[in-house]
């Protein structure tokens, strides 16, 4: 029987599947949505009444092996998923924030959460500039460093979940709403810790070092060969080096803002008890990134999600704060060039975050009081 708090999951891709049906193993009542072009997607859970979930973590609800997790309320109505819903989960790539924002913002009411999951690089800001723009007010809002889920939909009403991270980074916005949110999520969402401010959570996920970086400099596999078997996502030590170096710009950034934060090595620990000498070996111990598929071609959302909501604004904000990028810079360059796009104009800018022209001590307030 549903208990507690009253979720809505909005997005039934593979994270939404994986979200939705964890809170209903938990014995929550869940309204799981998509928009009405996704009904493919949303029939078969109807119709069997809520998804079955193949787990290979412990620490999923229910642990290891296999569990139907019910799910009477499934909707492509965003009115009936999002009024009288004490959490508004949106888990859909980030660069569709804009538009689930813009078909959410009529039903919001003072009171609610939304979490953002994931958040990208200032998907908070984003929301809430939304929100005021439009004159509501008393949203809390926040979002985590990372997807907590690392899996795919199997099939019609199913998906398998190979891995959950643990010790996951939760930023507030503003931050002085934290012990707010944390008292909604604290029970539910063990794996969350608060951090300093939502810029800090959404650069402290291992997305942007996994991900964009490993596709490039293995393009032409992906070119020849297309979602081939991979493990660790082709992380050679070559392509571990780049990271690494990517690493150094984000925790130059971070430090700017006065924060101290985990490496990517060490987050990949955090997440998921991986360890090693250095990245590469770290990376090449996290069982979850096992015998995956590659991605099929370049307009994967490793590119088109990651680029725009995380590594533009990582670069930029480190720009404002007179940090330097070369290897953010240059891995923003390469996917314009490879997909033939202006991420920089297409992504999330400073001044779409609300930060054009601020400094380091303006940035903080902002981030603290909003």
């Amino acid at each position: 029987m549903a208990t507690g708090k009253r979720y809505a999951v909005i997005g039934a891709g593979n994270g939404g599947h994986a979200q939705a049906a964890e809170l209903s193993l938990k014995g929550r009542d869940v309204v799981l949505f998509d928009f009405p072009q996704f009904e493919d997607v949303l029939a078969p859970i109807r119709e069997a009444g809520g998804i079955t979930v193949t787990s290979g973590v412990d620490h999923f609800a229910g642990g290891k092996g296999e569990h139907f997790a019910a799910l009477p309320n499934v909707t492509s109505d965003i009115g009936v998923a999002v009024d009288g819903a004490d959490v508004v989960i949106i888990v859909v790539p980030c660069q569709y924030h804009e538009v689930v924002i813009a078909a959410c913002k009529g039903h919001l009411k003072a009171g609610q959460l939304v979490l953002l999951n994931p958040g990208g690089v200032g998907g908070a800001l984003l929301l809430r500039r939304a929100l005021a723009a439009e004159g509501v007010e008393g949203i809390l809002v926040a979002q985590p460093s990372d997807l907590l889920y690392g899996g795919r939909r199997s099939g019609p009403a199913k998906v398998n979940v190979g891995a959950k991270k643990q010790n996951v980074a939760l930023g507030v916005f503003p931050a002085s709403d934290a012990d707010a949110v944390m008292g909604i999520l604290g029970e539910d969402f063990p794996e969350y810790r608060p951090f300093d401010n939502v810029l800090a959570a959404g650069l402290s996920g291992p997305g942007m070092a996994v991900h964009p970086i490993p596709m490039i400099m293995n393009a032409v596999k992906i070119d020849q060969l297309g979602a081939y078997t991979y493990t660790s996502y082709d992380i050679t030590p070559s392509v571990a080096r780049v990271i690494e170096g990517l690493d150094t710009e984000r925790l130059a950034i971070l430090a700017a803002l006065g924060i101290e934060a985990s490496s990517f090595k060490d987050v990949l620990n955090e997440y998921y008890g991986a360890e090693g000498k250095d990245f590469h070996e770290t990376v090449n111990n996290v069982p979850g990134y096992r015998k995956q598929k590659a991605p099929a071609d370049f307009q994967d959302r490793y590119m088109t999600e990651e680029i725009p909501t995380q590594m533009v604004p990582a670069a930029l904000i480190g720009n404002a704060l007179g940090v330097a990028t070369p290897i953010l810079t240059a891995t923003v360059n390469y996917a314009s060039a490879i997909n033939g796009a202006d991420y920089w104009s297409q992504g999330w800018t400073l001044e779409k975050l609300g930060l054009a022209g601020m400094g380091r001590d303006a940035i903080l307030d902002y981030l603290k009081t909003a």
